[in-house]
């Protein structure tokens, strides 16, 4: 999801509602209204928003309502106009992750009426909703009464372990506790199936636990190192579905022992500083700036290259305005996803975002095409050289070495590699290829110990390995050289990594073969309720140790 981009009008809007039914909304895009004057016109008692070309006008309640899993929201409101409305909510969880949900459609018509229309909570984790009206392009509804209204009871589950930290050594037995709550009462009528994932592999054993009989015990172990996460799946006393396979506790064994499922080759890095000087032999990389403007912090340059195979790859700078004189500077490479340029930014230290893609994506269907019928992680999985992450890798190393050559605002000596996901993970590439880098902080980092396998254990994203099409049999040699895992053998300088227990992404197990890799300082931040962009963590889990360990190392 985008950062909402208020403009001025958002906030003259919130003003200008004190009598409307819509007081507090605005719109997702509030930067597009200068263009399109018509797209909201307010009346005394009434709003009428308006379709914008191409795009889905969506206009939200900022300060939401508080709810919970097992909750509804009720919408009633009259409306008129033309076309079709979806209305449904932005679900907030823990305050970090968001998701999209409802999106039911009404058909309008030009005399007002009435509408009612129910939402139930999806989020086992969610604290507030905030109620959002989506128009289609050419569709047009004037609202003259609103109202939500959140309905029934606010179900819970939680299990409690006998170690806070949710760490455990092998042959140790975790003993945790369920409780299932409804409007924090316990609740008393349904049953409770229990089952387990192990190292990233759900186990056949399902247990089941009527809860007319209280609390649940549950004694978990493990032989190996590794994690298990227990997953619940709650029926009421009919045998309905309430809550359906949710992650509801987990438990970490012996995790300073978790080893890859193969080690790092010794001509790692030799390897990639051979294919680095063939790239500089053959292939001149003419580094052109495409764009340069300045936001009200920062100025932004957007920079391309060549690379192998007659294609680009492509680059955004940013320089914070405040500094004067030199200052350090951030390599980042972004999580998956379609970033174009990817404009990170920090307040105080230059910014190098460099994308793993070889062209551009205008448009989100040109993304979706290009990963058909595979994503761009299992493209040409025949041999190192033939491998998508192969251009992507040599591109991160042909720009670390320009922005340390030709950003004069660098001071020279301070640099550190930052991301989160296919970013955290190639942070640890980064730092392994550039000694000259001083930190690394990786969130819950992707490309990890790709032959896990090899030991009975689930690899991390992309699970590059698994079964399918057009994977050569001799890869599974070749993807130690695309390992996050193994790199991160060859890195020296201190560390900060975060994992979610709950990641069934890029499995705990797998970022926990990189950490132990590591061989300089290093922290491991464990957050036990924690997935990929979903459970339970504070905002600034990641965010602040990586101010601190930035801080502390640029300090030097």
């Amino acid at each position: 999801m985008k950062k909402f981009a208020l403009s001025a009008f958002a906030v003259m809007t919130a003003v200008a509602l004190s009598a409307n039914p819509l007081k507090g909304w605005s719109p997702t895009q509030g930067h597009i209204i200068p263009k399109n004057p018509d797209a909201v016109k307010i009346a005394a008692d009434s709003i009428t928003l308006k379709g914008i070309p191409k795009v889905n006008w969506i206009y939200f309640n900022s300060k939401g309502v508080n709810c919970g899993f097992g909750q509804k929201l009720e919408y009633t409101f009259t409306a008129s106009g033309k076309g079709s409305v979806m209305v449904g909510s932005y679900e907030y969880r823990s305050g970090f992750s968001m998701s999209a949900q409802g999106d039911k459609k009404q058909t309008l018509s030009a005399e007002p009426k009435e509408y009612k229309i129910v939402i139930p909570v999806k989020g086992k984790d969610t604290t507030r909703a905030c109620p959002r009206f989506t128009l289609t392009p050419g569709s047009e509804i004037t609202i003259t009464k609103y109202n939500v209204a959140v309905t029934g009871t606010i179900v819970k589950t939680t299990v409690e372990a006998d170690h806070k930290d949710f760490l455990y050594k092998v042959g140790e037995t975790a003993k945790f506790t369920l409780k299932v709550t409804g409007n924090g009462k316990e609740l008393k009528e349904g049953t409770a199936q229990v089952f387990l994932r192990v190292n990233g592999f759900f186990q056949n054993k399902k247990t089941s636990y009527d809860l007319a009989k209280g609390h649940k015990k549950l004694d978990v172990t493990m032989k190996e190192p590794g994690f298990t996460v227990i997953y619940l799946t709650l029926k009421d006393k009919d045998g309905k579905v309430i809550l359906k396979d949710q992650q509801v506790g987990s438990a970490g064994f012996s995790v300073d022992q978790i080893k890859a499922g193969r080690k790092a080759p010794a001509d790692l890095l030799t390897y990639w500083q051979g294919q680095y000087e063939k790239l500089n032999k053959e292939v001149p990389a003419d580094f052109k700036v495409t764009k340069t403007w300045n936001t009200r912090t920062h100025k932004i340059m957007n920079v391309t290259f060549n690379n192998f195979g007659g294609t680009k790859s492509y680059c955004a700078i940013s320089i914070p305005l405040k500094i004067k004189g030199k200052m350090p500077m951030i390599f980042t490479v972004p999580p998956a996803g379609n970033y174009g340029f990817g404009n990170f930014t920090y307040p105080n230290a230059i910014r190098v975002t460099i994308t793993v893609f070889d062209r551009l994506f205008p448009k989100n269907s040109d993304y979706d095409k290009f990963n058909k019928p595979v994503w761009y992680f299992y493209k040409d999985r025949q041999a190192r050289e033939t491998y998508y992450y192969y251009k992507a890798i040599l591109g991160m190393m042909r720009m670390m070495d320009y922005s340390m050559k030709n950003i004069k605002e660098w001071d020279g000596k301070h640099l550190a590699a930052v991301g989160r996901s296919q970013g955290g993970g190639s942070a640890f590439i980064l730092a392994a290829l550039n000694p000259k880098i001083q930190c690394v902080a990786a969130d819950v980092p992707a490309l990890c110990d790709h032959n896990a396998y090899d030991v009975k254990r689930r690899a991390g994203w992309p699970q590059v390995l698994r079964t399918g099409s057009g994977i050569a049999p001799t890869f599974h040699k070749d993807a130690e050289y695309f390992d996050a895992a193994n790199f991160a053998a060859f890195v020296k300088c201190p560390a900060v990594v975060t994992v979610g227990f709950y990641d069934t992404m890029c499995e705990p197990a797998s970022v926990y073969a990189a950490y132990n890799n590591l061989k300089g300082e290093k922290t491991m931040i464990n957050l036990p309720h924690y997935g990929h962009g979903w459970g339970e963590r504070a905002a600034n889990a990641f965010d602040k140790p990586t101010d601190e360990l930035l801080k502390k190392t640029f300090a030097k």
